[in-house]
This record gives structure tokens, sequence and C-alpha cells, in this order.
């Protein structure tokens, strides 16, 4: 667990909305239409000094897109990092998130649930922070097992 302070996150990737309930309903087949088509927005990710995507990111608003968590409904992004000037090629989708300062969590997809609800209800309040927006899932593609961290928002920058 650490602190980390983040500029906005420019990303580009598939969205999708949905019952905020049953997001592995709905989230899932993002994944996979992003990884079958990744080769379309290729020249836009941004990329580390190997090449190699510098984030993949499953970031997460509120319908209104203010980037606060779901209630019923919510909206999803299964994107790549690009530049802030990038263009979203038809069928694809842009998504800005506003600088934060994250309490960030490292997890795997097994450990996710848990770890989820832990940083919550006891993580946060020990440090005496609240969450300030809606969590952000990142994948760092260099890390063995592709790497995955919750970024817990607890204060807009």
């Amino acid at each position: 667990m650490r602190f980390e302070k983040r500029n906005a996150i420019t990303l580009i990737g598939r969205e999708g909305r949905g019952d905020g309930a049953h997001g592995g309903q709905w989230v899932p087949p993002l994944w996979r239409d992003l990884q079958l088509h990744m080769g379309e927005i290729a020249p836009l990710i941004q990329r580390d000094t190997d090449g190699k995507p510098s984030g993949i990111w499953g970031a997460m608003s509120d319908t209104a897109r203010r980037f606060l968590p779901w209630d019923a409904e919510g909206l999803y992004l299964a994107g790549c990092e690009v530049r802030p000037d990038a263009e979203a090629p038809a069928g694809w989708a842009k998504w800005t998130i506003p600088a934060f300062e994250y309490l960030v969590v490292d997890c795997t997809p097994q450990t996710y649930g848990a770890v989820f609800q832990q940083t919550l209800l006891h993580a946060l309040p020990e440090n005496g922070c609240e969450l300030a927006g809606a969590v952000q899932e990142h994948y760092d593609p260099q890390a063995a097992g592709g790497g995955m961290s919750l970024y817990f928002p607890v204060r807009r920058r």
C-alpha cells in the first residue's frame, strides 16, 4: 500500500455501461474487444523505452462522467494510456481521468474483491482518508503475471 499523486490520465479504449451490481457480466467483453482490436490504436499507445505499453487501465465512472463511484449503473473503460492530444478512432472512446492523489493497493484477480473491501472498510479510515472518486484498476504489462493495482482516489489535485 502506498500513496501516489497522479496527473490526469488520458485513455483510449472500449467503453460500456451497465448494472453497477453486475459488472462481472458486462465488463469482461470490453476487455476481449480491446484485446482483439488493440492494433487499431497501437500507434496512439504510450510506450516505455522497451516499446511496451506504459499502462493499461480499467477505468470506472458514474454515468454522469464525474468519475464518482458507480451506483445503480456505471461506466467502464478498458483502455490504454495515450497522449492527451490523441484522437480516438471511430468506435473507440477517450477518457481523461482527473488528477488525484491515490491510495494504491496491489492485488491479483483472485484477491481483487477481498482487497477492495478491506481497503474501503479498513485501510482508508485507518489512514484518515475517504474515497473521493471511482476506484481505478491499473495493469502493469511489465510485471510478472500482469501486475494489478487498485487506485483509490482520496483527494482531487
